[in-house]
């Protein structure tokens, strides 16, 4: 579908990728449950494994980031870190359930990463931006026999940099992930949202109408909007 553009008032999706939405989920915020929110899922879940007790980092706390601290909450991490590189996101980052912040424009991310963690790194990092900086920062952030789970998309033929010996030495596993299962993770969320466990209001921090869409996309780009933007189309 991101191949076909996006705003159109109908689309064609297979049956499998729907799900219906319970009355007592609010129909706007319910959006970003098969975008940001699915993301995030299909990245703890099943790239990362989550487990209860895990220290996980979160770097750039934008949507899918902000998406990914719920996410972990969830799942019992022990250690929530989130890093970015403005305030005002890091500092709603504590209200969707980090435990640390790190403004990696003031300090070094992956050092910080460390000496919380009592020097030996998180059982995941996972990099939410798709910068060559911060991929750098995932993989120096993990523990021995850690995993760093990339799922910020970059520009087109850009390189993220690692040190090999560091990545064989430490046993270090790097994965990608790319959404989730629909017919099986949708209906979880689903579940996570109707429970409360994931908050959809805290994670939506800006609604627009259509007219207003372009707007919203340069604020994006300027990373000016602090968690998930939605644009009503009726």
């Amino acid at each position: 579908m991101y191949s076909m553009g996006g705003l159109a008032e109908y689309c064609v999706v297979p049956a499998h990728a729907l799900a219906v939405l319970p009355k007592s989920l609010p129909y706007t915020e319910s959006a970003i449950l098969g975008c940001a929110v699915f993301t995030a899922y299909g990245a703890m879940a099943h790239a990362a494994q989550v487990r209860p007790g895990d220290a996980i980092a979160v770097i750039g706390i934008g949507g899918v980031g902000s998406s990914c601290l719920q996410i972990a909450r969830a799942f019992g991490a022990s250690e929530i870190i989130a890093v970015d590189v403005q305030d005002e996101k890091l500092q709603k980052a504590k209200f969707l359930g980090a435990t640390h912040c790190v403004n990696a424009s003031k300090e070094d991310a992956a050092k910080t990463i460390k000496e919380i963690t009592g020097g030996l790194g998180v059982d995941v990092a996972v990099e939410a931006l798709g910068k060559p900086q911060t991929f750098l920062q995932c993989v120096q952030s993990v523990r021995d026999g850690g995993k760093a789970v990339m799922i910020g998309l970059a520009q087109s033929g850009a390189k993220g940099e690692v040190d090999i010996n560091h990545l064989v030495r430490r046993q270090i596993k790097v994965i990608g992930s790319y959404g989730a299962r629909a017919r099986q993770d949708l209906p979880k969320l689903i579940k996570l949202a109707e429970s409360g466990i994931f908050n959809l209001t805290a994670a939506v921090s800006r609604t627009c109408k259509f007219e207003e869409a372009p707007q919203a996309y340069r604020d994006l780009d300027k990373g000016a909007i602090a968690g998930r933007a939605v644009v009503e189309m009726m």
